[in-house]
């Protein structure tokens, strides 16, 4: 028996079960139609936004910016930032295309996936998805906010504590807006490939007119509408063996795979 049919109320039942449904089927979307074929109404984009900013956000500091573009050459320039590491990473760099495949894609069952995926990033082609999309949210946190609430600590400290909750809080809401998106049918996809250095991060701080470093960018969203839906994914490990009881290496011999 699950935990869900222990629920009794059947609309909390319900409502828990659409909740992991979403968690756990949501996948990275990169076979879009363009912004041309197929736009994305304006009050699906809202919405998706306002899933970002209603994340967990501690004494509700709400450390995060959200940059939406949908100006193309922003889109084609970020996209270029990407190829020039793609390439790099899995057609030039300093390890073989093999080397690359076996740890980046070990977890395909097939080689024909395997060299397929790495010959699109080899050549950087499947970054073209980037500037395709209708939109792409450019996820920011900024990492003093709140720290001048921790005089009593060393500065130093205070501005590291700072900088974690304001990254933390900063990806929970990018996770908020690619389950929304899911949701609503939006095909949505995390990436950090342009952010190769630290020279790329500001070419494209620069180009949105983000304060930086004193607003850093965590990653960005892609949002558009998918070719074909995604159904499956390469399997997560099971849970219990992800979980430990007190501490790390200590297994958690009751976990729920155990009882069933």
């Amino acid at each position: 028996m699950s935990v869900f049919d222990k629920i009794e109320d059947k609309e909390k039942k319900e409502y828990a079960e659409t909740v992991f449904h979403a968690l756990k089927n949501r996948r990275a979307i990169r076979w879009i139609y363009s912004y041309e074929e197929k736009p994305l109404p304006k009050e699906y984009l809202e919405q998706i936004i306002e899933a970002g900013c209603n994340a967990p956000s501690p004494e509700n500091y709400q450390p995060w910016e959200f940059v939406v573009v949908t100006d193309l050459e922003t889109r084609k320039a970020i996209a270029r930032l990407g190829r020039v590491f793609c390439k790099y990473m899995f057609g030039g760099g300093q390890i073989s295309w093999k080397e690359v495949a076996t740890w980046r894609f070990g977890y395909m069952k097939k080689p024909a996936p395997i060299g397929l995926s790495t010959n699109l990033m080899g050549t950087g082609w499947l970054m073209d998805y980037i500037e395709k999309a209708v939109v792409v949210v450019i996820a920011c946190r900024q990492g003093l906010v709140g720290a001048k609430h921790f005089t009593h600590i060393v500065p130093i400290t205070a501005q590291q504590l700072a900088s974690r909750m304001a990254m933390g809080c900063s990806f929970m809401a990018a996770q908020n807006m690619m389950l929304m998106a899911h949701s609503l049918g939006v095909g949505s996809c995390y990436f950090n490939f342009p952010m190769s250095s630290p020279a790329a991060e500001a070419k494209i701080a620069e180009l949105c007119n983000i304060n930086y470093p004193e607003f850093s960018i965590i990653g960005f969203v892609s949002l558009a509408w998918p070719l074909f839906p995604r159904l499956r994914g390469p399997d997560r490990a099971p849970a219990k063996n992800k979980a430990w009881h007190n501490k790390l290496g200590n297994p958690w011999k009751n976990f729920k795979e155990d009882e069933e």
